[in-house]
């Protein structure tokens, strides 16, 4: 378990300094395009995001599964084959699409329709190397692929809007930061060249009929779970406005940001750990890995999330401008939703390795069914805040329902996850009541955020004084740095 959090830790310290850069960078990028802008920009990333799943039909999951190195490599060679035909064709149809159409009462959109297939290739490699790296356990690398990512694309949207101030800055932006992302995988691929030279034809269709269960039902649930998340766009600009998608996707990215730097490392750590010990290749127990994961994240995410719920609107009024402060309200409605995510995120990865993907797809399009009904209610009866209330209600009741069943997966009961969500809950409520008390009292933002500083120093600190495996790791880490000193 020490290796697994050592490996989570490369990820998480090798992208928390490109993360916080990039978080305080999108405040100069909101004083800089306008929520009309963000909207077109989250409705490209939602359609080229669609693609990008369909473009290895889910193979890229196998990469972690064979027990031989040369089998791994042909797999991954199949998503590269993959990709690279499905961008093309995407480039293809793109040239018969309409100049003038109207997607989602968005007809501004269809100017940029063309960069498609280059986000599809970029990004789709950005999976498969990701995967491959995983695999090899060279996390490092893959944290610099992110500072890469995070950093070149948030530097090209603030410097291509010198030449105009549109929806294309921020989506050249976007597709900067994967190009440079995967040159900085590739350097590390390469090291493993001579595995790739023993690739062949004849074994890339044998193990493209052996891991057939990926395009035949985790395909299908990676389609499902990649459009749940962008339905609001689609449905959002149907109903509203892009100004409507642009706040939304504010909210959505300042939030998971930070939240993908943990759940985003834990997870790829997570698979790569439980993979190991299903082939019998690792040591461990899986009941213990996982509830120390799901303890970790329930004690890691639940924080912030309490300071979103109370402060979400005068943050972001005071970070991104004025006409920022409804994508506060926003996040204070998507706040129980998102919580929930992160802590089931990671450990997704189960429903592959226990081979329960036939469960994981009904799971998945029953979300998404449930997404569109919610969001297609709210859009006719009611206003955004309305849509998106039922939009994370939905969300709420799938997502508890994963949970428990993953854990029970692993051998946790019900009771014993709900008492460690309890336990931590009423940690987080009990350091937060100075804060509410200074919020109701104190017009100065300033005293707010002070506040909000030590409270929440305060519940890391109890957290931290709570976990035995914590405590010991930083006590090693101070250790280590007295000595080296």
């Amino acid at each position: 378990m020490s290796n697994f959090i050592t490996n989570v830790l490369k990820l998480v310290s090798g992208s928390v300094t490109a993360q916080i850069l990039g978080i305080l960078l999108i405040p100069i990028i909101t004083r800089i395009y306008n929520p009309d802008d963000f909207g077109i920009f989250q409705l490209f990333i939602s359609i080229s995001g669609i693609l990008v799943i369909v473009s290895t039909f889910s193979y890229q999951l196998a990469i972690m599964l064979p027990k031989t190195e040369e089998d791994a490599a042909n797999i991954t060679s199949v998503c590269v084959v993959l990709v690279t035909l499905i961008s093309i064709l995407t480039g293809v149809v793109v040239l018969f699409i309409p100049e003038d159409i109207n997607i989602f009462n968005t007809p501004g959109i269809s100017k940029y329709l063309p960069l498609l297939p280059v986000i599809i290739f970029l990004n789709g490699m950005f999976f498969v190397q990701n995967y491959w790296l995983s695999r090899k356990t060279r996390f490092g690398v893959i944290a610099g692929s992110r500072v890469s990512n995070t950093l070149t694309s948030k530097i090209s949207q603030i410097g291509l809007a010198k030449m105009s101030v549109t929806p294309f800055g921020l989506i050249g932006g976007y597709i900067a930061g994967y190009a440079f992302a995967d040159i900085v995988m590739l350097k590390g691929v390469k090291k493993d060249i001579q595995i790739f030279k023993k690739v062949s034809v004849k074994r890339m269709k044998e193990v493209a009929i052996q891991y057939k269960k990926f395009p035949l039902f985790s395909f299908w649930s990676s389609i499902a779970n990649t459009i749940s998340p962008q339905v609001p766009a689609f449905l959002l600009a149907y109903f509203y406005s892009t100004a409507v998608v642009g706040h939304f996707s504010l909210a959505n990215q300042v939030v998971n940001l930070p939240m993908g730097i943990v759940g985003g490392a834990i997870g790829q750590v997570f698979f790569q750990k439980v993979s190991e010990v299903k082939n019998g290749n690792g040591e461990g127990d899986m009941k213990v890995i996982v509830g120390e994961v799901y303890n970790k994240l329930i004690s890691i995410g639940l924080f912030p999330m309490i300071l979103l719920v109370i402060l979400g609107e005068q943050i972001f009024t005071f970070a991104f401008g004025e006409e920022w402060g409804i994508s506060g309200t926003y996040v204070r409605i998507l706040v129980p939703w998102i919580f929930l995510v992160f802590l089931s995120s990671p450990i997704t990865t189960l429903y592959n390795v226990f081979e329960k993907q036939k469960v994981w797809l009904i799971f998945s399009m029953s979300l998404l069914v449930s997404r569109v009904v919610a969001l297609v209610i709210g859009g006719r009866y009611g206003s955004p805040e309305f849509a998106l209330a039922l939009y994370s209600f939905t969300g709420i009741v799938f997502w508890l329902w994963n949970n428990a069943y993953l854990l029970g997966l692993a051998g946790i009961s019900k009771k014993e996850s709900l008492e460690v969500l309890i336990k931590y809950a009423i940690i987080g409520f009990a350091v937060s009541i100075p804060l509410i008390l200074v919020e109701l009292i104190s017009s100065s933002f300033y005293v707010i955020i002070i506040t909000a500083v030590i409270t929440t120093v305060m519940y890391y600190a109890i957290t931290l004084h709570e976990d035995p495996m914590f405590k010991k790791m930083f006590s090693s880490f101070l250790i280590k740095v007295k000595n080296r000193s």
